[in-house]
């Protein structure tokens, strides 16, 4: 719609224009039609858009988010790479990293977000993120012990080893089956966007 009107605007002088508030209905009569939801439009914030203004998400993502978006998109990044892993972060385990992040930037003072941002965070990201129960990967793993796996998991191990100067030492117990004690246990965990289980080690 902020499109159309922009495209009005720039017409010529002497030719005929639609306003603001034909383009707001017309874009309500195109929605309708094609999801069959009623949805009305604000020819006010029309014109505020067209005239350069922002959205009210865009508003609170500069004025109000505590991450920027460089940082959301790292913590996105994170979140989904340790889910694929099989290590999804739980609410608690990601506002964790979330506010060492902070910390980082405002001070040790920061006390810290709130008890419900992460879950603000996967609605806010949901076309990235999902929450979803987790599945122990205790007796999968057992089904899927083959030699395909076995060289896949040491080479994703050994990568990571060399890519984060991780000691020898730091890895007891570590093999095919994960590096957890705690596989068994089921709780909610965030990871990618996927149609499958969201699996934890």
């Amino acid at each position: 719609a902020v499109y159309a009107y922009c495209r009005e605007l720039a017409k010529a002088p002497g030719i005929r224009r639609r306003g603001a508030r034909t383009i707001c209905k017309d874009f309500e009569h195109i929605n309708l039609q094609s999801t069959g939801k009623l949805i009305k439009l604000s020819y006010c914030t029309l014109i505020r858009l067209a005239a350069g203004g922002r959205s009210k998400a865009e508003a609170n993502a500069a004025d109000k988010s505590w991450l920027t978006e460089e940082e959301a998109e790292v913590v996105l990044s994170f979140t989904e790479e340790t889910g694929n892993r099989g290590f999804p972060l739980s609410h608690r385990r990601l506002r964790e990293h979330v506010n060492e992040i902070l910390r980082a930037r405002l001070g040790d003072t920061f006390p810290g977000v709130g008890k419900h941002w992460s879950h603000r965070f996967v609605e806010k990201h949901g076309d990235r993120l999902k929450t979803s129960r987790s599945c122990p990967l205790d007796s999968k793993c057992g089904w899927a012990v083959n030699p395909n796996t076995h060289k896949e998991w040491f080479s994703l191990l050994g990568a990571v080893l060399e890519e984060k100067c991780i000691d020898e030492d730091c890895i007891y117990a570590a093999d095919e089956i994960g590096i957890s004690p705690e596989s068994g246990m089921h709780e909610y965990v965030i990871g990618s966007r996927k149609p499958t289980p969201q699996y934890q080690q």
